[in-house]
């Protein structure tokens, strides 16, 4: 499939040559005494806290950087290429609440918690099993991310993403991914189980939570999304793994938040994608993300809009593909089936076609002939079901099936269906020892 490029080559360019005059002339605060500490060391000009980069400087890391890797799942059917032409959907990440048509908005729980690793694992578009894709507010802060790494592991065979609120949260992920794998921490840097998304303070800043977790993470070689996440009219006019991660997007300016339904989201994803295509290295941008705070219309607008954006400009690693309301805030169980199927119908566009013999099928179309029919045609049947897309929530009936059945909305068919899936949910083999290891860590760091 041909990728969409929003800006010129010469638009690149000079995007490019403005980036490399602002690390030149204003720099980045880096507010983390070891990272400067590694600046100084490597010859960047340092003042204070702040760091200045020449441009044959980025160059040379931004090389460093691999085009393409591999995440190594507990089941290696799961195996996740981030790069190339390979897209990754990922999904909620950070709400502090849910909601659901039943019980409506509240405060979310480690059982909300691991209900969305469950759902991630049933689902057949998602990829990569969430990090934080429920706040468990009713886990003490200090161990919530063991709960939740434990969680990921137990629940789901896939890649997961790691602990990101500071080293000691990055320390724990790997020890714990180290048990997992039943392997040292040396042999975890080849396997590459997970990763983890470390933000910027934008605007040109990291503060020291930040910048401890990408070095401990840097450190196990593990690979790590370094995102950016500017507003637009608020706070904008190493050979690790990498993903270039963009997830700006513009201020609604008439209350003074971010709106990431807004089509500027797009336009940075679609600008992420091609600049990480410039640098040689794979992208993050987009996700089914909207300003809405209900699963309703606008949700659905805005989600496939940023969703397929994502996926036709060429973006390798969407977070927030599946289950995001109110701009990050909440996390909803109907929109994150509604979202599963925006991603099943994304992958299917990404897919492509082929002009080849069997698919131009020149020879049926002669045996049918003018004012013939394809649809008892066994090339119809040979070729149908891997042809088009099966959705996960059929309301293709004509409007008396559909009104005979009840006349239900999407939303409520979406209500039924998460509850099937986790009704039906089988827990995935893990070795015993494994599982009864990770227990006794949790345990031994912070008792049952």
């Amino acid at each position: 499939m041909q990728q969409f490029e929003y800006f010129t080559d010469d638009d690149v360019r000079k995007i490019h040559e403005a980036t490399l005059r602002v690390l030149e002339t204003v720099g980045v605060d880096f507010g983390y005494v070891p990272a400067v500490e590694v600046f100084k060391k490597a010859g960047f000009k340092v003042e204070g806290e702040r760091v200045f980069f020449s441009p044959k400087m980025v160059m040379e890391q931004v090389a460093k950087a691999p085009s393409e890797y591999t995440l190594q799942a507990r089941n290696p059917e799961k195996n996740v290429v981030i790069g190339g032409d390979n897209i990754a959907y990922i999904p909620c990440y950070g709400p502090p609440f849910v909601c659901d048509l039943d019980r409506g908005r509240r405060e979310s729980t480690l059982e909300d918690f691991t209900n969305f690793v469950k759902l991630s694992y049933a689902s057949k578009s998602m990829d990569i099993t969430g990090g934080m894709m429920a706040e468990p507010n009713d886990i003490p802060h200090e161990r919530r991310n063991a709960e939740m790494m434990y969680a990921s592991m137990r629940y789901s065979d896939r890649p997961f993403m790691g602990g990101a609120i500071g080293a000691e949260a990055a320390r724990e992920t790997i020890e714990m991914a180290a048990i997992l794998f039943g392997c040292s921490e040396a042999e975890l840097a080849d396997k590459m189980p997970m990763i983890s998304i470390l933000c910027t303070l934008t605007p040109l800043a990291y503060d020291d939570r930040m910048l401890s977790a990408i070095m401990e993470y840097a450190k196990a070689g593990m690979p790590q999304l370094i995102s950016s996440l500017s507003i637009a009219g608020a706070t904008s006019p190493e050979g690790t793994p990498v993903v270039f991660s963009g997830s700006s997007s513009a201020a609604a300016m008439r209350y003074g938040t971010l709106s990431v339904g807004a089509p500027e989201m797009a336009v940075n994803t679609a600008a992420t994608a091609q600049m990480a295509r410039f640098y040689g290295i794979p992208s993050r941008g987009g996700g089914a993300i909207t300003d809405s705070k209900l699963p309703d219309a606008q949700a659905g607008m805005e989600s496939m809009m940023s969703q397929l954006m994502a996926t036709l400009s060429g973006v390798h690693f969407v977070l927030h593909s599946a289950g995001i309301l109110e701009g990050y805030m909440a996390a909803s169980y109907e929109k994150f089936i509604l979202d599963d199927e925006i991603c099943g119908m994304c992958k299917r566009i990404k897919r492509g076609e082929t002009a080849d013999p069997e698919k131009l099928a020149l020879d049926v179309i002669a045996q049918v002939g003018p004012g013939g029919e394809y649809l008892t045609h066994m090339h119809t049947f040979q070729n149908f079901r891997k042809a088009f897309y099966t959705p996960i929530m059929e309301q293709k009936e004509a409007y008396a099936g559909w009104n005979e059945k009840g006349g239900e909305s999407i939303e409520k068919v979406a209500n039924r269906k998460w509850k099937e899936i986790l009704e039906a949910y089988q827990e995935p083999a893990m070795p015993d020892e494994a599982l009864g290891e990770l227990e006794k860590y949790i345990e031994k760091k912070y008792g049952r």
